[in-house]
């Protein structure tokens, strides 16, 4: 494992070679920021309604992030937690992407979901994790001891609510997750999956209209619930209709948003393809 931990101004890095060797050194440079949970309110807020913020407080960001450590991972494919382990932590994302992540007995991997700054991982279940996850490439992340997030929520009525605002959020997520597998096709997903990264702003660059995508080609199609090279075919077919253009294997221009979301809907036809062509 390859990774930075740094606790209160202090890095700790630890090698795989040597996993009994641990080095410490000051931490002046690494600016992380505060401790996030991303979500909609149940309310909304009367000046944004609708819009995704942070619930947290300042002064919860500053007491969650006393009893947090900091964790550097230096590269994706990384395993944060597995499925099945003692669940001893939870992890808040600072920076990066990270993929959630459960293998059918076949051996097939189903990627969940993509979670990124502002989420939170590891909720137990029965003491153990459910699902696995996995960094998509490099990321930071506060991880916090469960027993310790455990008695802070027994004795804080509002932090309990932040937390069931943001679960509610995800399930909400989870919610149109299935919609998408069950109801739309390849092509559709494929929008989807695109149009959800537009509203990253450290992804998508609205003056070019370039996105820069934070996974690979794998996970694309393991999150599409399809075979790399059926998302590959997706990719040519909403190129042919002129809604994007591939620049590199991790950058898309995107050509054509209002079609994009046609697509997305179900609402645009190919001029080459009868319905009956349509890949599920």
């Amino acid at each position: 494992m390859n990774f930075n931990a740094s606790r209160s101004g202090t890095t700790f890095e630890q090698s795989g070679e040597a996993p009994s060797s641990l080095s410490l050194r000051n931490n002046k440079s690494a600016r992380a920021r505060w401790p996030e949970l991303r979500a909609r309110t149940f309310d909304g807020s009367l000046q944004n309604p609708g819009q995704i913020e942070n619930l947290l407080s300042r002064d919860e960001q500053e007491r969650l992030q006393r009893l947090a450590t900091l964790i550097e991972y230096k590269r994706g494919g990384t395993t944060i937690y597995s499925e099945g382990e003692d669940a001893q932590f939870l992890y808040f994302v600072e920076k990066g992407i990270v993929r959630t992540c459960r293998c059918a007995e076949n051996g097939h991997r189903q990627i969940l979901a993509f979670r990124g700054p502002g989420d939170l991982l590891g909720l137990p279940d029965s003491g153990r994790y459910a699902n696995s996850a996995e960094t998509a490439g490099p990321s930071r992340i506060y991880r916090l001891p469960w027993q310790r997030m455990h008695q802070m929520l027994a004795s804080e009525p509002h932090l309990q609510q932040i937390f069931l605002e943001k679960v509610a959020f995800d399930f909400r997520q989870a919610q149109a997750r299935i919609m998408v597998l069950g109801q739309q096709n390849i092509y559709q997903r494929l929008a989807s999956f695109i149009l959800e990264f537009l509203y990253h702003s450290e992804y998508f660059d609205s003056k070019t209209s370039r996105l820069k995508l934070p996974v690979n080609r794998f996970d694309i199609a393991d999150y599409l619930g399809t075979a790399p090279e059926s998302a590959a075919r997706a990719f040519a077919r909403l190129e042919a209709e002129g809604l994007v253009k591939r620049v590199t294997s991790r950058a898309v221009d995107i050509l054509d948003l209002d079609g994009l979301i046609e697509m997305q809907r179900g609402r645009r036809r190919s001029h080459n393809r009868t319905p009956a062509s349509v890949d599920a």
